[in-house]
Order: structure tokens, then sequence, then C-alpha cells
């Protein structure tokens, strides 16, 4: 059977996001791949067997995400892009955020390069960052969670 290329669903993802999709779905008469925006990683699905899911999607390596501890207002911050992060605006300037620091809805949090265009990432509510889960200049996957924030 042949695999989707890492690649191939690159250029989907930006598509939907270009278009403002929330969810792609592409069939033949064996398999089924369907990307959704809100941080769900592609899988690809035997037709025949709906139940199987079929270990056909190659995986870029990335740094194992670590579970924060429980707490109900920490909120994850998902990457909704490929591309690579970046905590602070140039090398030589402080981190947009640190855990331990408040921040405010709208205030930029991070940036995700894509396609060599800097994307600001801003928060989207108030609160306190509790936790860092990427290191600056590292790849980020799409619904990849890059830190966590305590929401107030």
């Amino acid at each position: 059977m042949k695999e989707f290329e890492t690649d191939y669903i690159e250029k989907l993802i930006n598509i939907m996001q270009n278009n403002e999709l929330t969810e792609i779905t592409l069939e033949d008469d064996k398999k089924a791949l369907t990307i959704k925006s809100g941080g769900y990683k592609p899988i690809v699905k035997n037709k025949e067997n709906p139940d199987e899911i079929i270990e056909s999607v190659q995986e870029t390596e990335i740094d194992e995400i670590k579970e924060p501890e429980e707490n109900k207002n920490l909120v994850p911050i998902v990457s909704n892009m490929i591309g690579l992060y970046y905590s602070k605006p140039s090398p030589n300037e402080e981190p947009f955020v640190k855990v331990g620091d408040r921040v405010k809805e709208g205030q930029v949090i991070c940036i995700i390069e894509t396609i060599k265009l800097m994307n600001k990432v801003t928060a989207e509510f108030s609160g306190t960052v509790a936790q860092m889960c990427i290191e600056d200049g590292k790849p980020v996957e799409f619904g990849q969670v890059m830190m966590y924030i305590e929401k107030d």
C-alpha cells in the first residue's frame, strides 16, 4: 500500500489554513486520510475495516510532550501550523514569555516560522505561563503543545 507523504500532508494543512477549513478528507478504495484543525493528528484508516488504523503516516521526530501536574485551570496552547518555534523576537532579545509570567489576552507569546513567514501567536485569554513544552528554534508540528497557561 502506498503511504501518504509527510510533505503532501503539510501541503494539505496549508490549504486548510489558507482557506479557513476545519477538516479535509481524501479517500481511495483502501484508505482514507482525514485532517482536522484543533490539535488532531492525521490518521490513515483502512476503508475495508474502519476500526483499523494503518501506520503509514511518517511522523517527523518531535520532542516528548510533558504532561503538566493535575490542574483543571491549565490550558494547552497548541500550534495551529507546522514550522519552527521561536520564543523570542530575535536571537539577542528576551523571550516573549517565561514560566511564571502573566499574559494578557492578545499578547504575543511566541512566533512560528512557516515558509519564511513569521506568524505571531497571541494569547487567547489572560493567565500565567505554567510550563514551556518546546525549545526555541525547534520544529513544531500541527497540534503540538507549545506551552500550558493557567487561566485566570
